[in-house]
C-alpha cells in the first residue's frame, strides 16, 4: 500500500483539499486476475481516481460504487466473476470510506506508520496496526496490509542518458533523486529530487537511509569509486555501475565485490538493446527484478 508514489500524491492532495475518500483494493482473488491481493485504486469525493484494478468497465464500476460508498458511510465489498469463457478468475475487493470531518481516521494514521501492517474488518471498518511485516492476506474477516513508501532511487550523474532512466523509473511509481557535481538541469526535470553537490567527495555527507538502490551512471573514473565506497557502507540492496567488462571487473577486483550479489557492473539485464532507451529499460528490469527474487 502506497509504494506508488502516485498513489501516495493524490491521497495526500485529496486530504488536503478537504475532499473525502474511498480506498477500493483487492482482498481476494481465485484463478487469474489481473491485480493481486493488496493492490488499491483511490477514489476522491470528486470521482477522479488514481491506481488500476483491471478493465475500463470494472474502473467505472468502483467510481459509481465509490460514490455509494460515501454516500452511505460505510464500508462495502463486492466480487468481480467473469463470464466462465473469459478464462479469467474471481476478485474480491473491499470499499473503505474516509473523511475530511473524522480526520481520515485510519487512512491518517496509516500515513504515519510507514513499514507497520494495517489491518482492517472487512465487516465494519475497524483498524488496527502491527509492527510485524504481513504480505497481504486475508484471514476470516480481517485483512492485513504493510503499509510500504515508494520505491526510492538514487542516481549518479546528470547527463541526457539519465532521461530515460527517470521517465521509466517514475512509471514505476519510484521515488527518483539525481545527484551530480554539475547537475545538468535539462535532462533531469522529471526527476522527485536533486542533490547538487560541490565535489565528488560530499557524496559523505548525504543521508542514504532513505533510498533502496542506486545506480551510477556518472562514468567518471575520477567519481565513481567514490559514490561506489559510499553506497557500500549503506543497506541498499541494489548497487549499479556503468561502464565496459574490462573497467568494471577492476572495479569489483577493488573493492573485493566479485562474489558482492548486490552490486550490478555493468549496470543492467542484457536484452539486445543498445540506446539510452533501451539501457534505462534493462536497469529498471534489473531493479524489478532483484525485488522480486527473480535475479
Amino acid at each position: 500500500m502506497f509504494a506508488d508514489k502516485q498513489l501516495l500524491r493524490f491521497v495526500k492532495r485529496s486530504m488536503q483539499q478537504g475532499l473525502d475518500l474511498v480506498l477500493a483494493g483487492v482482498i481476494e482473488t481465485r484463478g487469474s486476475t489481473y491485480a493481486k491481493p493488496g493492490q488499491v485504486l483511490a477514489v476522491n469525493a470528486k470521482g477522479r481516481a488514481c491506481g488500476v484494478l483491471g478493465s475500463p468497465g470494472l474502473h467505472r464500476q468502483i467510481i459509481d460504487l465509490s460514490h455509494e460508498v460515501l454516500q452511505s458511510r460505510s464500508v462495502r465489498q463486492f466480487e468481480s466473476s467473469p463470464d466462465d469463457s473469459s478464462g479469467h478468475g474471481q476478485s474480491r475487493y473491499l470499499l473503505h470510506p474516509f473523511f475530511h470531518s473524522e480526520g481520515y481516521g485510519a487512512l491518517g494514521e496509516a500515513l504515519t506508520r510507514f513499514g507497520q501492517t494495517w489491518i482492517r474488518s472487512v465487516e465494519d471498518g475497524h483498524s488496527r496496526f502491527s509492527d510485524e511485516k504481513i504480505s497481504p492476506r486475508l484471514a476470516n474477516t480481517e485483512f492485513y496490509q504493510t503499509i510500504a513508501r515508494p520505491y526510492s532511487l538514487l542516481i549518479f550523474g546528470s547527463g541526457a542518458h539519465v532521461t530515460t532512466l527517470i521517465v521509466i523509473a517514475n512509471a514505476m511509481g519510484w521515488t527518483t533523486t539525481v545527484v551530480d557535481t554539475k547537475i545538468q538541469e535539462a535532462f533531469v526535470k522529471e526527476a522527485d529530487h536533486l542533490i547538487a553537490l560541490k565535489t565528488a567527495r560530499e557524496v559523505d555527507s548525504i543521508d542514504l537511509t532513505p533510498y533502496d538502490a542506486a545506480v551510477i551512471l556518472s562514468h567518471s573514473a575520477q567519481k565513481d569509486p567514490l559514490y561506489l565506497e559510499a553506497l557500500l557502507s549503506s543497506e541498499m540492496t541494489y548497487i549499479g555501475m556503468m561502464g565496459n567488462k574490462t573497467n568494471m571487473r577492476r572495479m569489483k577486483e577493488r573493492f573485493n565485490l566479485t562474489k558482492d550479489r548486490r552490486f550490478f557492473a555493468p549496470v543492467g539485464l542484457d536484452i539486445g538493446g543498445k540506446g539510452a532507451e533501451s539501457i534505462a529499460l534493462s536497469i529498471c528490469a534489473q531493479i524489478e527484478a532483484g525485488r522480486n527474487q527473480k535475479l
